[in-house]
Formats: structure tokens, C-alpha cells, sequence
């Protein structure tokens, strides 16, 4: 894994480092991100005996739908935060954006809040065509529920 280092060396001249749209390599799992274009900015200041970092990742990552399986892209825009002091002497910030990329990763990526899913029965997209194997299976559930009360001769 890449590693990019801010460390107290580099405010020796100035008390601001700035990084502007970098590539951002991130590793990921397969299984869960599909694909990331991602890249980074970032401003540190020195106070003292403190660095503090501010930045923000932005781009796109695929993901598959927990739903209904489809692939989609969703836009990333994330703020991230840290500082370090005069002891720790430097900070690896490429791990600080990969952690904070990670946690803002949806337990669950839905291509949209309202995405209908597969159907259990016959693996039908709900999003892109209905099919009826809900009522069916009701009502087939509902006739044989029935069918012992229907047979009764009263």
C-alpha cells in the first residue's frame, strides 16, 4: 500500500503545505466497490508543535445494489480531518483517507432509496418490469389454507 507522509521536515521554509487533485490509489475489495476513480486535496498547517490536516476525496465508485443486483456509480465527496503532534514527528495521510473512505462506504448500496429488488420466485428486476408472483403465491397460499374448510359439507 502506498503511503504519503507529512511530517514536521516538511515546515522548515513555510507553515502551510498545500496538495491539490491528486490520484487517489485507493485498494479495495472487489466484492464490495466494483471500481473507484478517486482523488484528493488536502491543506496542512503548522501551529506550533501541531500539525493539523484538512482535505476532501472526491470522484466516483461502483457498486452493486444490494437489491436488485445492478451496477451503479455514485458520486463521492468526503471531508476528512487529522492532525499530529511534534512527537509523532510525521502522519501517513494516504491511510487517514483510506479509513475515512472505508467508513463512509454504505453497509448496504441501494442504486435508489426506492429500488423495488429481485423477485424471490422468478428473479424478475421489479425496477425495470412487474410480475405477479406475489399475489399468486397468496392466493395459491390462501386456496390451500382454505381448501380443508371449502371440503366440509355443513
Amino acid at each position: 500500500m502506498e503511503k504519503l507522509l507529512v511530517s514536521f521536515n516538511d515546515f522548515k521554509k513555510t507553515n502551510k503545505l498545500v496538495v491539490e487533485n491528486k490520484f487517489f490509489p485507493f485498494e479495495y475489495d472487489k466484492e464490495i466497490i466494483k471500481s473507484a476513480n478517486l482523488s484528493f486535496s488536502f491543506e496542512a498547517n503548522k501551529y506550533d508543535d501541531v500539525v493539523n490536516v484538512t482535505g476532501k476525496i472526491t470522484g466516483t465508485m461502483s457498486f452493486e445494489c444490494s437489491r436488485c443486483l445492478k451496477l451503479f456509480e455514485q458520486e463521492i465527496k468526503i471531508h476528512f480531518e487529522c492532525s499530529f503532534t511534534k512527537e509523532e514527528f510525521e502522519c501517513d495521510i494516504m491511510e487517514e483517507m483510506r479509513e475515512t473512505v472505508l467508513l463512509n462506504i454504505p453497509m448496504k448500496p441501494l442504486c435508489n432509496k426506492d429500488c423495488k429488488g429481485l423477485c424471490p420466485v422468478c428473479g424478475n428486476n421489479k425496477n425495470e418490469k412487474d410480475c405477479f408472483c406475489e399475489q399468486k403465491i397468496k392466493d395459491e397460499f390462501v386456496a390451500e389454507k382454505w381448501s380443508k374448510i371449502k371440503k366440509l359439507k355443513i
